[in-house]
């Protein structure tokens, strides 16, 4: 087993805050105010049009437009305010057709007023969100893809051809085809009704009205959603690893580092600096934090936000060390405190003393037992050896469990991963009976996965034993640390957290154990006596929370709580 070499981040913490990154925060508010005032101007046409007392300001639209009655311009509103409230999707994302848009719905509305001579305060609001939104357009720099263009249009045309299609048959069905059918339900697909409609009596207006409603809201929904990164070949692919496997030898510092070359993970390069991360929904999850140089990180992370601002994505982190909250508090982001990474000193560790004596009781009784430890790199390993773990881990995997997406690699006996380390503890007979995978950090190793055989019969602690052997055999080898599991809300749960949110918290956790198992995984990592390294996730603002948080707990494969997916199934079992 080699040792790892990496750069120092000892007193990254130091580091003071600066400028870098405020710009990007900057524009994000802008599109949030953008957004949000393109749903409350949009919300209030929508109650103009609906509500009769609030319809009299319509009468202005027909003026301009003399083909419209007062039901065509209600309706008409309709149509472009909610127009305007699907355009806060886009908006929000930083795309510039839906600045465009939105300042010609504006420009157009400022217009009808001063058409009209109606040059009152009702002009006032919507002048100034235009003026306001025209020195904005650097806020706006998503250019939507030709793929994502071509495909709105095609979801307009077929809606509004299958809705004349079907007004056209029915009309023919009920002897009133021909054009003048056909023109009328057009109109009415828009909202207008200047052309009789002679069939369908009530039912044929708002029918088509809200079919085409729904036309605009699958057509701009699709347009304005936010754009995918384009896939990696095969070639660019091979390359962009090995690229970041380079980095990450060099700078890995962090236990979490190695995870950042899971297979279901991007990477975005700066400089000598990578960047992990994976895009679902519109929601961009960094983890773990980049890796690279300590003087490269706030230029680092200005171009990569800079990037996913260009993709219109919100950005949010799993995993994330005390070390670069600075870095992405003053981008704007927010952290929040998830838990505590579980450290092992190996050259202090003891199986001595009181608060070791149910570990050292453990790992007496497997030993008795007649069991012993080898340690292997997978990728060194018999074809046998491996058929045989490999079994193992299919019995004692439970659903989706091991999809965590911070603090697992999610792959066993892969050729690339070489220099990674199996403990595996092996009975009488010379069958392997549970195994622990390590992948390598600065000064020691970290825990990947860790698995066992279900047979009810096997001794037990045979976990207890395999990482109390594991940690001695690393400290005779001269490694320092190994990164252990990941305790969510450990000081919390402890009761170190004596303030009213902790408490309440803590009486929430309690009453939901029997679920989660939170309090049960903090105990069986505190009986190692390890030291608690703090993690974070790491969000955006309150608009995006919910989102980027949903996301994130789909990524960890847990729907209670996210980076805590391969250690809250089944922990009793395995």
């Amino acid at each position: 087993m080699r040792r790892r070499t990496a750069s120092r981040t000892a007193g990254a913490d130091l580091m003071p805050r600066t400028s870098s990154g405020r710009s990007w925060g900057v524009r994000d508010r802008s599109r949030r105010v953008a957004a949000t005032a393109a749903c409350a101007v949009g919300g209030l046409g929508l109650v103009s049009a609906v509500f009769a007392p609030a319809r009299d300001h319509l009468q202005s639209v027909i003026d301009v437009v003399p083909a419209l009655s007062p039901d065509s311009a209600g309706v008409t509103l309709v149509f472009v305010s909610f127009a305007l409230v699907l355009m806060a999707r886009g908006l929000r994302r930083g795309l510039r057709a839906a600045w465009t848009a939105t300042l010609v719905l504006l420009v157009a509305s400022v217009s009808i007023h001063v058409l009209h001579e109606d040059v009152t305060l009702s002009v006032v609001p919507p002048a100034a969100a235009a003026l306001w939104l025209a020195t904005r357009r650097a806020c706006f720099p998503v250019v939507q893809s030709g793929t994502a263009i071509r495909r709105a249009i095609a979801i307009a045309a077929g809606g509004i051809f299958s809705a004349l299609a079907a007004s056209t048959v029915l009309a023919a069905a009920l002897d009133q085809g021909g054009v003048t059918a056909t023109g009328s339900a057009a109109l009415r697909l828009s909202g207008m009704s200047a052309v009789p409609l002679g069939y369908g009596g009530r039912f044929a207006t708002p029918a088509l009205i809200a079919v085409g409603l729904c036309v605009l809201t699958m057509a701009l929904w699709s347009l304005l959603s936010p754009r995918e990164s384009a896939p990696a070949t095969v070639g660019d692919r091979d390359t962009a690893e090995a690229r970041a496997r380079e980095i990450v030898a060099a700078y890995g510092g962090d236990t979490l580092a190695y995870f950042a070359l899971r297979d279901d993970k991007q990477w975005f390069f700066e400089g000598s600096s990578l960047v992990a991360y994976a895009v679902r929904g519109g929601v961009c999850v960094v983890a773990p934090d980049p890796i690279g140089p300590v003087a490269e990180r706030e230029q680092t992370w200005t171009a990569f936000t800079t990037f996913a601002e260009s993709h219109g994505w919100t950005v949010s982190l799993l995993g994330a060390s005390a070390d670069w909250l600075p870095v992405y508090e003053a981008s704007g982001l927010h952290p929040v405190y998830l838990g505590d990474e579980a450290i092992i000193d190996c050259q202090g560790f003891s199986r001595e003393g009181r608060a070791m004596r149910s570990v050292r009781q453990a790992h007496s009784r497997v030993r008795r037992a007649g069991y012993s430890v080898t340690l292997v790199d997978p990728a060194l390993m018999s074809v046998d050896l491996r058929d045989r773990l490999g079994s193992i881990a299919t019995l004692c995997r439970h659903g989706s469990f091991e999809r965590g997406f911070s603090m697992t690699l999610s792959r066993l006996f892969d050729p690339r991963d070489a220099g990674l380390v199996m403990s595996i503890a092996i009975d009488t007979d010379g069958t392997p009976q549970a195994f622990i995978q390590w992948v390598p950090c600065e000064g020691g190793w970290s825990l990947d996965v860790m698995r066992r055989n279900t047979d009810s019969t096997l001794t037990n602690g045979i976990i207890d034993y395999l990482i109390v052997e594991s940690v001695e055999a690393f400290r005779a080898q001269g490694f320092a640390r190994i990164g252990l599991n990941f305790a969510v809300f450990r000081s919390i749960v402890s009761g170190e957290n004596t303030t009213w949110f902790g408490r309440t918290v803590r009486r929430a956790i309690q009453g939901a154990a029997s679920q989660t198992q939170i309090e049960s995984l903090w105990r069986f990592n505190a009986k190692f006596s390890p030291q608690w390294t703090p993690r974070y996730a790491v969000l955006g603002s309150a608009d995006a929370m919910a989102a980027q948080s949903i996301v994130m707990a789909g990524a960890e494969g847990l729907s209670e709580l996210p980076v805590v997916g391969r250690f809250m199934t089944g922990m009793a079992r395995c």
